[in-house]
């Protein structure tokens, strides 16, 4: 009888709470139940009536309703294209067609990140594939979302021109705050006994597993370490890629290594940028490419880890490029280089930035900083008003400098 009574508690609760979901909202989330169920059977006519009735009822709303929904007034773009797709497939063309073109606006204008290659191949738009619509359509999104293309067009760099003086610099593995570091998270076991490459692998790992990834968190108030996760294991969060490419540098001084978090932005700002981490390896005499948001290394076709630099150029010029077979989001989704070098990264390549001065809590906000960012840009656009630069950041376009080796005229801090 016990059970029974609390069984029935469970149900009114449940009773209770659904509710209070708006009526419409219910509506929305049954038919979303039978869209499941339809696209299952590939009942495409049923299916289109569907989205029409999902689309039909989410405009009725307020917007203040339809945004507190959906983070915004109105469906995301993925709804839009498989309309699209939908559409096509039950012969719809001036429909399909209709929406496709409200996609194209959609996504040109909000600097959506675009997988113009899954359109090219699409199968299910056939249908209007050869429609002058659709073809105009696709000249817009091909210009707008070719990213390798964009990289491949950008000028050169341009060596021999910076300020005088201008040099990076890096934290002694002697600072107390780095001894602390490596001390607390025991690094000298982390990085283990094997070669350097190891080291740098081992400690990648580490990082990787010690936070997930989080793009959409808050940045913590204080933008080290230790404070970092031990607010992640406190408040069960992640990080987002800027942060986790802070500790991976900061783990990469601890442990002697000469590291920086470089920003990578593309020429026009779409959606996000990524943060990665360089690491410089003596054994290969050049700085490596590891990112810890997805346990990633970038290597030659005889498997030699490349360094950012390489990576950009050989996207531009279709080298070979491996990823780790390892790479991976949150231990949950294997990264794939197809989707990763070949569009992400290709779209963050454009500009590269680094803070001058590598070293422990350096994103924490602090009275009388005065680290600088520098910007390393193609040569025809130091001068740019690039919606991706801040006009505070010092601008260079002498490669050879930004990626010098970090023991030629290099200044090692103490503090």
């Amino acid at each position: 009888m016990k059970k029974l009574f609390m069984l029935a508690i469970a149900l009114m609760a449940t009773i209770s709470i659904y509710a209070q979901t708006p009526e419409w909202q219910q509506q929305l989330e049954q038919l979303d139940k039978e869209f499941s169920e339809l696209r299952e059977k590939r009942q495409w006519k049923a299916v289109v009536a569907n989205r029409k009735q999902y689309h039909k009822i989410f405009m009725a709303q307020p917007e203040s309703e339809r945004m507190e929904f959906s983070q915004g007034t109105d469906l995301n773009l993925n709804f839009y294209y498989n309309y699209t797709c939908y559409l096509s497939l039950v012969g719809d063309k001036k429909e399909a067609l209709k929406t496709f073109e409200y996609f194209t606006n959609r996504a040109t204008e909000e600097l959506e990140l675009l997988d113009v290659q899954r359109i090219i191949n699409d199968s299910d738009l056939d249908a209007i594939r050869n429609e002058p619509r659709f073809k105009a359509c696709m000249e817009r999104l091909e210009k707008w979302g070719d990213y390798k293309q964009k990289l491949k067009d950008a000028k050169g760099y341009y060596r021999g021109t910076l300020p005088v003086g201008m040099k990076f610099r890096y934290m002694s593995p002697n600072n107390p705050d780095l001894v602390r570091l490596r001390e607390k998270f025991n690094l000298d076991s982390v990085a283990g006994a094997g070669d350097e490459i190891s080291k740098i692998k081992n400690l990648l790992h580490w990082v990787h597993n010690v936070v997930r990834h989080d793009g959409s968190s808050m940045n913590p108030e204080v933008k080290n370490t230790i404070a970092m996760i031990e607010l992640c294991q406190k408040e069960n969060r992640g990080l987002n890629c800027r942060m986790m490419a802070q500790m991976l540098t900061e783990v990469y001084l601890a442990m002697g290594f000469k590291a920086r978090s470089v920003t990578c932005i593309p020429r026009d700002y779409i959606i996000d940028c990524h943060v990665i981490t360089t690491v410089y390896s003596n054994t290969l005499n050049k700085w490596l490419w590891v990112d810890p948001t997805h346990e990633a290394y970038v290597m030659d076709e005889n498997g030699v880890m490349l360094s950012i630099a390489e990576v950009r150029e050989r996207l531009r010029n279709d080298q070979p490029l491996q990823l780790n077979e390892d790479a991976n989001w949150n231990n949950r989704q294997k990264t794939n280089k197809e989707y990763y070098l070949d569009r992400y990264m290709a779209k963050n390549l454009y500009y590269l930035i680094c803070m001058d001065y590598a070293c422990f809590d350096a994103e924490t906000v602090k009275e009388g900083q005065t680290y600088r960012y520098i910007a390393l840009m193609p040569y025809d656009e130091i001068n740019s008003q690039s919606s991706s630069i801040n006009w505070r950041h010092l601008r260079v376009c002498d490669d050879e400098w930004f990626w010098q080796s970090p023991y030629l005229n290099m200044i090692i801090l103490e503090e």
